[in-house]
């Protein structure tokens, strides 16, 4: 099933990420180290554009593109309005952005029931492993689903994923479809700075806005 060979290539595409460079940047911050908030990468050999939402930028380091996809992660920054100029802050996020490089299985029907259908094979035990971190069986469990007529949202805890600095072993997860290509996004907070995980799906609802206004725009 082709969703679930995008949703684990994800490990393969974190290694990717040291290795190849970024391209098509936009809307790049100036200054000695420069910290994009959008950028543009090909998955198929189709453009999409990847949009920070408000305090987050694109970790340039970590673009991946392929033939398996795109990967990137993105983490806090500050933007100074009278210079344009981005600095990294304090992490209390952290997010990440894939692009596979074929669509949403049968959205060519409506993504509604694509939505649906993926949230189906999601709550499946193949499903649910593939949302793991830490990828161990049984491990792994969804504790809130929600969809919107173009977006799925997940809440996933994974009780086997530990980390020394802190971050929560609960995180969101979003699907969606994007100039036909399957996106999906995560949004990771700290575990004492977000209990319920509110500010989480705050943010990756905002994620999955900027996401769509940006390939609305250039459209």
């Amino acid at each position: 099933m082709r969703i679930f060979k995008f949703l684990t290539k994800g490990a393969a595409l974190v290694a990717l990420s040291v290795l190849v460079a970024c391209t098509g940047v936009q809307d790049t911050a100036t200054g000695p180290t420069p910290i994009p908030k959008a950028v543009r990468v090909t998955a198929g050999d189709v453009a999409v554009v990847i949009a920070a939402p408000d305090g987050f930028c694109i970790d340039r380091a970590t673009i991946a593109e392929s033939t398996k996809g795109a990967f990137m992660f993105l983490s806090d920054c500050r933007v100074v309005a009278s210079t344009g100029k981005a600095s990294r802050v304090p992490i209390s996020s952290i997010l990440t952005a894939s692009i596979s490089p074929t669509g949403l299985a049968g959205s060519e029907n409506g993504m509604k029931p694509a939505l649906g259908a993926l949230g189906q094979f999601l709550a499946t035990p193949v499903g649910v492993f593939s949302l793991s971190k830490s990828q161990v069986n049984g491990a792994t469990s969804i504790l809130q689903t929600k969809q919107t007529d173009t977006a799925l949202y997940l809440l996933v805890e994974d009780n086997a994923f530990s980390d020394e600095a802190g971050v929560s072993n609960r995180y969101w997860r979003a699907f969606t479809e994007v100039n036909g290509r399957l996106v999906a996004l995560s949004v990771t907070g700290y575990s004492d700075s977000d209990p319920e995980e509110k500010r989480s799906l705050r943010i990756i609802r905002s994620f999955m806005q900027a996401i769509v206004d940006a390939n609305t725009a250039t459209s």
